[in-house]
């Protein structure tokens, strides 16, 4: 074969292949797309540049904070406390273990083996996988001890299975979070927030108060907010700061906390 006819036969190849490319590259990304949507259902893409909040005035920093207070996902991870990647020893795993629990999307279910009787089955390797995914850390040493607290895991035949329902149980509070502060640093976001937990029965007079409470955060009155919480909620107030990053197209949890610490207020 002559080096035109390679070339030629080159040039035709390469077409067909970009040809393919251009067709089947928008299936797949719809395909990931619509899964992202099942898996995730509360959740939409969420995209924090260092230009969008350099100003806490600005449209893109009030769009951010507005959207992150409102994410169900994020909101559920704001439990997680006194907690830091690069510090993990596995001292903490039983609280880490807990916050996984009550923190996962029980409408995903394509790593799940089973979803049944109040709980949820995982194999062992997409358990190392998911606790990374939201921690930052590799427990693979430590997973051997996840079974030792029996309220929440039993291990069987290579697979963990994790009691949602006694978690459920154990806390039935309403969250709400005030966020008072939002950086970004590559793609790490450190963020200040007053985190909200109480219960109610939604009664009227609980019902207006929340309206209160959820008007206070949209214009960022901590005092008001605290007060209202603390006074009329009978509620639990926490300013805390968090280090985090977003995972758009996540296999388990949306974000990752890398730090959590409580600060004064």
């Amino acid at each position: 074969m002559t080096s035109s006819n390679i070339k030629a036969t080159a040039i035709v190849v390469g077409t067909f292949v970009l040809i393919l490319v251009i067709i089947i590259a928008p299936f797949a990304i719809s395909s990931i797309n619509e899964e992202q949507k099942t898996n995730f259902p509360n959740y939409t893409n969420l995209k924090i540049k260092e230009s969008d909040v350099i100003d806490p005035n600005s449209a893109s920093y009030g769009e951010i904070k507005s959207r992150l207070e409102n994410d169900y996902y994020f909101i559920k991870e704001t439990l997680i406390s006194n907690y830091n990647y690069k510090n993990y020893t596995g001292e903490n795993i039983q609280k880490m273990l807990w916050n996984f629990i009550f923190a996962y999307e029980l409408n995903n279910t394509k790593y799940l083996s089973a979803k049944t009787n109040g709980k949820f089955c995982m194999r062992s390797k997409y358990v190392v996988k998911a606790f990374e995914e939201l921690y930052g850390v590799n427990i693979g040493l430590d997973s051997q001890y996840l079974d030792g607290y029996v309220n929440y895991v039993t291990y069987s035949k290579n697979r963990y299975c994790f009691n949602y329902e006694e978690v459920a149980n154990e806390y039935s509070d309403t969250i709400k979070i005030l966020i008072d502060g939002i950086e970004v640093k590559d793609d790490v976001v450190k963020l200040n927030a007053y985190v909200y937990e109480f219960y109610t029965a939604y009664t009227r007079t609980e019902k207006a108060f929340i309206s209160e409470l959820e008007e206070a955060i949209k214009y960022s009155n901590i005092s008001e907010a605290n007060k209202i919480v603390t006074s009329n909620l009978n509620g639990k107030v926490t300013h805390k700061q968090f280090e985090f990053k977003v995972n758009n197209n996540a296999d388990f949890f949306k974000y990752q906390i890398l730090s959590s610490k409580n600060l004064e207020y």
